[in-house]
């Protein structure tokens, strides 16, 4: 009897231990600071291929987030798999899914990208946006400009 009540609660453990490794979610924040306290849809995309780079309907993990008046945001992405990112943003104020731009090309409305590179003449490439990610639970910082 006390063979089947140790090797009863030998196999319990093992479930326990084994489902909660299931469950543990790894949580990866994207703040986005520089708001300005305006009103819009934050669009954020997650990227693994330089081809797919700014391109809303190729990132891979994406979220759309209504602001209104809020100076910073986080937001949470769970379980996404180690490898190289590169991650792009915008505000679009006037809801059209798009990044609006002046005669000259330059945005009309507030954008950024992982490691914060904004060029003065150019969009980020994925090359320079681009990231290891390496750890599960992060806080990735984007600085709108």
């Amino acid at each position: 009897m006390k063979i089947n009540k140790k090797i009863s609660l030998t196999l319990s453990l093992s479930v326990l231990v084994a489902f909660s490794s299931f469950s543990q979610e790894n949580k990866q924040v994207v703040k986005v600071t520089n708001l300005d306290k305006v009103k819009g849809i934050l669009y954020i995309g997650w990227y693994n291929q330089s081809e797919a780079f700014r391109v809303n309907e190729k990132a891979i993990y994406r979220e759309k987030i209504v602001v209104n008046n809020q100076t910073e945001w986080n937001v949470v992405f769970k379980n996404i798999p180690k490898g190289k990112y590169a991650i792009a943003v915008f505000l679009d104020e006037n809801d059209n899914y798009k990044l609006d731009k002046n005669i000259f090309g330059v945005p009309k409305e507030k954008y950024g990208f992982s490691n914060n590179i904004l060029p003065s003449l150019r969009a980020a490439t994925f090359e320079e946006s681009a990231f290891e990610l390496t750890q599960q639970d992060i806080i990735i910082n984007i600085k709108l400009k």
